[in-house]
């Protein structure tokens, strides 16, 4: 028939229509012994395997029962039974004689001749029913408008809903059994009410759905985002470096270049010295002595210009080498292997990238602050603050110790902070007696080294 399809009817494990069909969690149908039956061979749904009944369910009884306890799908079902009435003989149902039938009643759910419509359209207690043409009429159609029995007296059309015992009744059930019932209302007005309540229901998921995808988009994005900034912060970077790597080759290259002027002109001044030694070596050891003292004023004149050249030559500076700060290196190395971090919305910035979450008290006049760590120490530590020995205290450069105790211990308050050789110190006042001066050593603490050993400060 038009407007059904053989998937809205049909099983897709027996490829029959539907028997009972039941609604499996995953949303697909099946009849209800179908079901039965492929549970006990293979255990999930036959479409897309996804589970019917959890290891739970099925040790909790019959596995019959199980499957009856799944919802059944009175709507396919409608549907199957409406194709089966329209697809069969089209024969009158009042008739006795094989006359084919030409409309059907909604309402006696009868097939109707030609003339039989027509009486069926005068009667009284007929005339308001609602007829149609057979060859209009369509399988979703004829299931949508079918008529409702009692579910006590199956003949009998039902008319209302009792909510308590939520079954379809008759008026007969209603005057009886129901008659003390809380809640029955017509069929009609309970399903108006439960259409509106499942649309708005439906409308929920919708919305509850729609906003999983959009978490789900926005965590996807997120972390391209992610990947993206650590991109574009570590190419910046690589772009740092390989322009200072060029500055650096181009201040080798200007210092290259101008040596290899000088060295070039010293070529020539020694080649020429080489090439005049010796010949004079040669006329010493071979000329005659008339020949050699003829020759001797010029060859004497040769050899001094050749000397005074040679002190107007400018000689090689030595040539300086490239140094780098392993102290800067250390730290810049340091910096960038804390560089990019995952930090949960809910966590607190640091105050830089390497401090820790460790926050100190404040104590008078003075506000609490994160703790760095060695190489962050020369950027905060200010006049006022409190400090300690740091956990390498007194120990020597191999980590063996302790060795001294100076300074009267600890903890003591910074006095000044200087530029001590460009590079940073401060002067400390012990509480217990005594007072240190500490410059900026490696990794950025401050300490004070003596006779091998080392003395680090941290903030108390």
């Amino acid at each position: 028939m038009a407007g059904v399809t053989s998937g809205d009817i049909e099983c897709p494990v027996c490829h029959d229509d539907f028997t009972n069909p039941k609604l499996l969690p995953c949303n697909h149908l099946a009849c209800r012994d179908c079901v039965l039956s492929w549970l006990q061979k293979e255990g999930g749904c036959p479409l897309c395997r996804a589970p019917i009944l959890s290891s739970t369910q099925q040790g909790q009884g019959q596995l019959a029962t199980m499957v009856d306890w799944l919802p059944t799908d009175f709507a396919t079902a409608a549907l199957v039974e409406s194709h089966k009435v329209l697809n069969g003989p089209h024969v009158c149902d009042v008739c006795q004689n094989n006359v084919t039938a030409t409309s059907y009643c909604f309402d006696c759910s009868i097939k109707l001749c030609k003339a039989c419509t027509s009486h069926h359209q005068k009667l009284p207690v007929s005339k308001t029913h609602t007829l149609e043409q057979l060859n209009k009429l369509t399988a979703k159609q004829l299931a949508a408008n079918r008529q409702a029995t009692c579910n006590n007296h199956s003949n009998t059309p039902a008319k209302l809903y009792c909510s308590a015992h939520q079954e379809l009744i008759c008026m007969f059930c209603d005057a009886t059994n129901h008659r003390s019932c809380p809640e029955v209302k017509a069929i009609t007005d309970v399903a108006r009410e439960k259409r509106t309540e499942l649309t708005q229901q439906s409308q929920r998921l919708k919305e509850k759905a729609a906003g999983l995808a959009k978490q789900m988009k926005a965590a996807k994005e997120k972390f391209k985002g992610m990947h993206k900034k650590v991109n574009d912060v570590f190419d910046d970077l690589q772009q740092c470096s390989e322009k200072r790597r060029q500055q650096v080759h181009d201040l080798i290259q200007k210092e290259e270049d101008a040596t290899m002027t000088s060295l070039a002109e010293m070529e020539k001044a020694r080649a020429a010295m080489t090439s005049n030694s010796s010949n004079i070596d040669h006329l010493v050891t071979s000329a005659p002595d008339d020949a050699l003292l003829q020759m001797l004023n010029q060859l004497k004149s040769r050899l001094d210009d050749l000397e005074s050249e040679s002190g107007k030559t400018a000689m090689v500076k030595d040539v300086g080498d490239i140094v780098f700060d392993s102290q800067l290196q250390t730290r810049l190395k340091s910096d960038l292997s804390e560089l990019g971090e995952i930090q949960k919305p809910h966590q607190q910035a640091s105050a830089s990238p390497s401090a820790t979450a460790t926050t100190t008290a404040p104590s008078s006049g003075q506000t609490a602050r994160a703790k760095p760590r060695r190489a962050d120490l020369a950027a905060v530590l200010k006049v006022g603050d409190r400090v300690r020995r740091g956990p390498d205290w007194g120990k020597d450069w191999f980590g063996f110790g302790p060795r001294y105790n100076v300074d009267g211990g600890g903890p003591g308050t910074v006095t000044s902070v200087s530029s001590w050789r460009g590079r940073g110190g401060v002067d400390v006042r012990w509480d217990c007696g005594g007072e240190g001066c500490y410059r900026m050593g490696v990794e950025g603490c401050y300490r004070m080294g003596a006779e091998g050993c080392q003395y680090d400060l941290d903030l108390a």
